[in-house]
Formats: structure tokens, C-alpha cells, sequence
């Protein structure tokens, strides 16, 4: 309800303010006739493909993350692992664009690994994998190096991770009914993440569901924002020379993921990946920024997809990207921190 004209119709004439949401209106419009009732596509036994209906059982996670010079790109790969219940069933492409100065994400997340080993004498992924142990998951990280002169913008980054996604489900090696998560390279993440965005999934109940929103700051990792358990919900756009999402407003004590639609945000998108198969990021689109998370929320809405706010977030920004920023734009002076602040109607 960022819309001041929809606060307004909705009794507030400030800008504050709570709005009420009945879950069940994503059923009946709001209507009480019975016959209106009109609920998102669940999934059906033949859509799973021999597997379970609900659950990840059978099924791999894939998660697609371009990375242009980020010195926070390996430390993503590590919490991802080390935090997730399965490590050994996800998958990592990474679009790395780096400059032969720049570390290499994967060769730093090793050491990484291989220091935590060190630490704690080695174990599960969670103590850096056993001892004696190269490199704990390697074989599941695929690396697409370019040189970041060649980088063109975040369309085209991911749009080159579409391009494998499609190569690795030609050879098998993604099925239409495994977990896709795009995300970016410099977040960390809860105990059990990969679970818990699994079972925030299935309480959609919409075969086609993709859960996006703005993740917030690392601080908030693992709280109960204000004793009731306030989210980031994308519904604030702005008009430059394309669609631009520009902020959040907050959900509170949400039971399950809210519809929202039309609004994607490109920093978390959750779904099957027929999603990703169906609905690839345009590659052709060089040197946009605004209007790319538009034009994605809008083929993924043609193409039946509905888009939800996540009920609880499993993961965040990390903050410190005074490094990324430095190495962005040639310079060594202090840039300050880039954080990512979620915006509420309190």
C-alpha cells in the first residue's frame, strides 16, 4: 500500500500506518459466494514427477549468483554450506567477473574451508568438512569466469547463468521439480536455511510460486523484528526511464507467503526451477539496472507465475561493502558502508 492515493482510501492521510491482510482474500477477491472462491494452482501428483507433492526429498537446490569483483563472494559460499541442513544436494553457479587482481571466489572459499578445518579438526560441512578433505563441495560449485571488462550489467550476468542452467538441464543435471534460488554474492544466512526456505515454500501451496523480497541487514539475521515478525514487502515502484522497484514497506505476522505479483525482487527469487527454465533473465539486455526487476516480474506474471513475500527471511545482506565499492569504481579511499535498510509504514 506505498501508493499515498491507496493509504488514503484505506483511512490513513499520514504516511504511517497498518493495513489489515486476510490471507484467505488471495482466494476469494474479498468475495463471500463460494463459487467465487478461486485458490492458486497447488501442486498435483503429475506435476511432480514421480516425487512427493510437498518437501525436498529427491530434490537438489541450485543457486545462481553473479559476482562482479565481490571480495564477499567466497564468504557467501562458505555460510551457505557450512548453514545449510543439506549440503551435500545444493548446487552453486557463479558468474564471476573479476580482474586478475581480484580473488578467485572459489580458490578463497577452499582456504576458507580448509582455516575452519584447522580450527575446529575437521567433521560435517558445518566444522569445514573432514580432515584430510581437499576442498568440501567443490564438485557441486560451477565457476563462469569473464573478465569484468567484459561485464555488462546485472541482465547480462544472470542471463549468462540462464544460458547454463539450460546447458546443465540438457545433460540432466536440473530437473524442472529441483529448488532454484538466485541471490547475490555477498549474503549470509541461517542454521538450516535451505530448509526452511523449502517448507516457506510449500506453505503457498502454488505450484507456481516464487518468493521474492529485499533482504535486510545483517543484524536482523536470525530476530523477530519488533516481536512480530516484520518482513520486507516489495509494493513501492518509481518511473525513471523504465519501472523501477525503489523500496519496502513491512509485513507483520505473516502465516504463510503473501501474494504480492507484478513486484520481483532481484536480490531473492525462491521457486522450482521450471521457473528459471521457463522464464530465462533476458541476456540481450546490456547496461540495464532500473527496469530489470520489472521486466522479470512482469514475463514471470505472463507466464503464470505468481509472486510472494516471503513470510520470514532465512538470509541477509551482508553490510561491509566498502571493498566492492573501492574496487568498483578504481578507487582506495573510504566509501563508507553500502547497507541495505528496510523501510516500514510505523
Amino acid at each position: 500500500m506505498g501508493n499515498p492515493k491507496n493509504l488514503e482510501r484505506a483511512g490513513y492521510k499520514d504516511k504511517g500506518g497498518n493495513i489489515a491482510y486476510d490471507p484467505e482474500f488471495e482466494c476469494t477477491g474479498g468475495s463471500s459466494d463460494p463459487n467465487d472462491r478461486q485458490c492458486p494452482y497447488e501442486t498435483k501428483e503429475s506435476d511432480a514427477m514421480g516425487l512427493e507433492t510437498t518437501g525436498w526429498d529427491g530434490r537438489l537446490m541450485h543457486l545462481n549468483m553473479p559476482s562482479f569483483r565481490d571480495p564477499l563472494c567466497p564468504r557467501t559460499l562458505k555460510y551457505l554450506f557450512t548453514k545449510a541442513k543439506r549440503p551435500n544436494d545444493i548446487r552453486v553457479r557463479v558468474l564471476q567477473q573479476n580482474m586478475d587482481v581480484d580473488d578467485d571466489c572459489l580458490e578463497t572459499y577452499c582456504k576458507m574451508m580448509a582455516q575452519l578445518r584447522e580450527e575446529t579438526g575437521g567433521g560435517d560441512t558445518s566444522k569445514g568438512g573432514p580432515a584430510g578433505e581437499d576442498c568440501p563441495h567443490r564438485d557441486q560449485i560451477f565457476v563462469h569466469p569473464i573478465s569484468a571488462k567484459d561485464a555488462a550489467g546485472p541482465t547480462y550476468a544472470r542471463g549468462l547463468i540462464g544460458q547454463d542452467m539450460h546447458a546443465a538441464y540438457a545433460k540432466n543435471e536440473i530437473s524442472p521439480q529441483d529448488f532454484c534460488m538466485s541471490t547475490d554474492s555477498h549474503m549470509d544466512f541461517e542454521p538450516e536455511w535451505d530448509e526452511k526456505m523449502v517448507n516457506m515454500w510449500d506453505q503457498a501451496k502454488n505450484e507456481y510460486a516464487v518468493l521474492s523480497t529485499y533482504v535486510a541487514n545483517i543484524d536482523q539475521l536470525g530476530q523477530n523484528l519488533n516481536g512480530v515478525h516484520e518482513v520486507p514487502h516489495l509494493c513501492m515502484i518509481t518511473f525513471t526511464s523504465q519501472v523501477r522497484t525503489t523500496a519496502t514497506k513491512c509485513a507483520r505476522n505473516l502465516v504463510k507467503p503473501k501474494l504480492t505479483n507484478a513486484v520481483w525482487g532481484a536480490g531473492l527469487s525462491f521457486s522450482k526451477c521450471h521457473a528459471e527454465l521457463k522464464v530465462p533473465v533476458d541476456p540481450h539486455t546490456p547496461g540495464i539496472f532500473d527496469g530489470e526487476e520489472f521486466n522479470r516480474a512482469a514475463r514471470f506474471f505472463t507466464y503464470g507465475y505468481d509472486v510472494y513475500t516471503p513470510n520470514r527471511t532465512s538470509f541477509m545482506t551482508i553490510t561491509d561493502l566498502n571493498t566492492i565499492q573501492r574496487r568498483r569504481l578504481g578507487g582506495t579511499g573510504n566509501l563508507g558502508k553500502r547497507t541495505y535498510k528496510m523501510h516500514t509504514t510505523d
